[in-house]
């Protein structure tokens, strides 16, 4: 398949060039997974979606936002099958709601278990940093693939010295 590139408006009434990642369609909409370009042709790293009509030529057109919250579960669950059919081994990326209810993408850096409290942890940061920065650590459910499924807190002082301590170790490494 070609690549696929397309504008759109943006507030401010410029037009954005973007490039289609992948396009799928429900029982009443059709969608574009997409990530913005810039002038020297790279990709941003944020991938987001729209709505999007098909005209006469087969093109896409009549660009709309996401405007439900089952909306954007549906592309959520769309982006992270696509990430773990398209990765190797166990997933590594998930995505988290920020404060403002932004989608924000994270990578795992380190999974283990504490069989002490019977749960599996992982060690994560924002995916779109060029260096590691802030390592956030949670309990986790994973899902068939080794997937991030669900965030759990780390409940306990004594949960939060073990992780601590798996931290530690590896920064000796």
């Amino acid at each position: 398949m070609d690549e696929q590139y397309f504008k759109v408006q943006l507030e401010d009434g410029t037009e954005q060039q973007c490039r289609a990642i992948f396009t799928f369609d429900s029982d009443e909409h059709s969608y574009v997974l997409y990530s913005m370009v810039d002038d020297e042709g790279n990709d941003s790293e944020e991938i987001s979606a729209l709505r999007f009509e098909l005209d006469e030529n087969g093109e896409m057109t009549d660009f709309t936002p996401l405007e439900t919250e089952a909306e954007w579960e549906m592309v959520d669950e769309v982006l992270n099958t696509l990430i773990a059919e398209f990765s190797e081994g166990e997933e590594d990326f998930f995505t988290i709601s920020d404060e403002n209810g932004e989608e924000v993408l994270c990578e795992v850096i380190h999974r283990f278990e504490l069989e002490e409290f019977n749960k599996s942890y992982i060690l994560y940061t924002f995916a779109d940093q060029e260096e590691i920065g802030e390592i956030f650590a949670a309990c986790y459910i994973a899902g068939e693939k080794g997937e991030v499924q669900d965030l759990l807190p780390i409940e306990t002082d004594e949960e939060w010295d073990k992780v601590e301590q798996e931290l530690q170790s590896l920064n000796q490494k």
